[in-house]
């Protein structure tokens, strides 16, 4: 249940990174109404459900929602199919169990129906979901939109407002079986109690043990201390749903359905309680007798999280057991402060990573140029007439699925010719920083001077890299304000060493000409560093 409920989160992450323009009152439905449970057929393992506007649209999320919109406007392309969150009215998440001869790095597929309050533009979100044509197949009276014709990404509109699409062609075919049967409506029932909630979601348990019970818990019994009051949970439960509402407080209610009339699972409940309130006390404590006292927003912070846990409560019905509580708003309003340094660390690292993956794609297109011309492209590619500079970053494009944007741009004029700085508008993801502010500009920059990888007007081969390909650097990171198709780069003399990074502290992230990416500190020797600038230089072995 865990990991579904962090599923949400990321998710609506996801969604929240699609628009600049998001407004805590724009377009909230008034009326909750439940979830569409019904596309969930009896053998899903589990289902989420949350809505995106609802739930960003909520004060107590307003430093959370802005800090991720100042990162979305770094990275625009972030957009899922190009939605607006506060567009989004509803998400479902379904995970279904793999077929015989399905094979993925999880034993499920995932299907996403998304419900939007406006009309959705669909051409847009075809050209955003494949660059290429996208095959065509009839199935229920729906057309399913795949990328090819194997069992791989596939959307299918249902009507105006609201869409499937999953990884798996077949976990969309199951979905539109299901609307079909109108007799089978378990989890309807099922989530009978939550299904106005902000958050819904539910799971099989019994179906999660039967199919991955020893493999899922072997490690965790090793290594959670407190799974000895986990397990009765584990080993009871027949079915588990979570509603949450957030609506000024939070609200929380978790409900497990048991085969047997059990108080094994209430007495965990309960117990698992105490375990929490106790280990407040000895943080508290702890803290004192290290005369490290606990500052007064800690102080109070703990207070209120400690009457939650005295408040929560737990009941039980027969064979259904339910665990209830309310966080008040000053405690959410306190969560969301404490979470804000955590989620910029994270963003950071995220960011850092895209980079990365950045890279690597530019690397690999520089490759493939390499493999067709024997030599990387030069840093300023001349144009027809001999003599009108353009940048290699133009150059690349075929290499990097943009062949139609390579067409659009004319060699035979200037970059910055009116046409071509039409092109130069356009934001291309693998130039574009997602630390940067300004996403027609480019992040990426080669180094030119005599003896580096960009230093021969005609382009350097590999044999000429005779320090060798993992010790020369080709790519590097650079904050300037240079737009991606401006012929310029990075110059050196072979004596003063220039200014790379300035996106991330301590240092930058560098491609080297074998393709590999490493991060260099900022506080690396002089002498290193043109070892890795020079073709011809090696660093000693050690």
């Amino acid at each position: 249940m865990l990991s579904i409920i962090l599923s949400v989160g990321a998710l609506v992450c996801l969604l929240l990174t699609g628009s600049a323009q998001l407004q805590a009152q724009d377009k909230v439905p008034e009326k909750r109404e439940p979830f569409r449970l019904d596309v969930v057929p009896e053998e899903a393992l589990a289902v989420i459900a949350f809505r995106p506007a609802q739930l960003l649209s909520e004060p107590t999320l307003k430093p959370i929602r802005e800090l991720l919109l100042k990162d979305m406007e770094r990275s625009p392309d972030m957009a899922f199919l190009g939605l607006k969150p506060m567009d989004v009215k509803s998400v479902t998440v379904i995970y279904l169990f793999l077929e015989p001869g399905e094979t993925g790095r999880v034993p499920f597929k995932t299907v996403f129906l998304v419900e939007t309050i406006d009309e959705l533009k669909q051409a847009q979100m075809k050209q955003l979901f494949s660059k290429s044509e996208l095959v065509k197949a009839d199935f229920q009276g729906k057309t399913l939109l795949t990328k090819d014709s194997k069992n791989r990404d596939t959307l299918v509109f249902l009507d105006q407002n609201s869409f499937l699409i999953s990884d798996k062609t077949s976990g969309v075919k199951t979905i539109l079986d299901q609307l079909q049967n109108r007799d089978n409506r378990v989890w309807t029932k099922r989530l009978t109690g939550v299904s106005t909630t902000s958050v819904a979601a539910g799971i099989n348990m019994q179906a999660l043990r039967t199919r991955l019970g020893e493999a899922l818990i072997q490690p965790m019994t090793n290594r959670i201390p407190a799974w000895p009051l986990i397990a009765p949970i584990w080993e009871n439960t027949e079915i588990a749903t979570l509603g949450v509402t957030l609506q000024k407080d939070l609200s929380l209610k978790l409900i497990f359905d048991q085969k047997n009339n059990s108080e094994q699972l209430k007495q965990s409940l309960d117990a698992l309680l105490l375990l929490g309130k106790n280990m407040i006390r000895q943080f508290q404590a702890t803290r004192g007798n290290l005369d490290r006292p606990l500052r007064p927003n800690e102080e109070s912070y703990l207070k209120r999280l400690e009457n939650a846990f005295t408040e929560a409560q737990v009941t039980q019905n027969d064979s259904r057991v339910t665990f209830s509580s309310v966080f008040k708003q000053d405690l959410l309003n306190q969560m969301v402060d404490l979470t804000i340094p955590a989620i910029h660390h994270a963003r950071t690292a995220a960011r850092r990573a895209r980079s990365k993956n950045n890279i690597k794609q530019i690397l690999l297109a520089l490759h493939n140029y390499h493999e067709r011309y024997n030599h990387f492209p030069p840093a300023v590619v001349l144009g027809p007439d001999g003599k009108t500079p353009h940048s290699w970053r133009v150059e690349l494009l075929p290499y990097l699925d943009q062949q139609a944007l390579y067409d659009q741009y004319r060699m035979n004029e200037p970059w910055d010719s009116e046409h071509n700085l039409k092109i130069a508008e356009t934001v291309v993801p693998v130039f574009s920083h997602p630390s940067s502010s300004k996403p027609a500009n480019t992040g990426y920059f080669v180094v030119v001077g005599d003896g580096t990888a960009f230093g021969s007007k005609e382009g350097v081969s590999f044999k000429e890299i005779t320090g060798g390909t993992t010790q020369t650097i080709a790519i590097v990171e650079a904050k300037r304000d240079i737009p991606w198709t401006k012929p310029e780069d990075i110059a050196y003399d072979g004596k003063k060493l220039p200014k790379f990074g300035g996106y991330y502290q301590g240092g930058s992230q560098v491609g080297m000409c074998d393709g590999s990416v490493k991060f260099i500190s900022e506080f690396l020797d002089d002498d290193t560093l043109k070892t890795l600038l020079s073709i011809k230089e090696s660093l000693p072995e050690r």
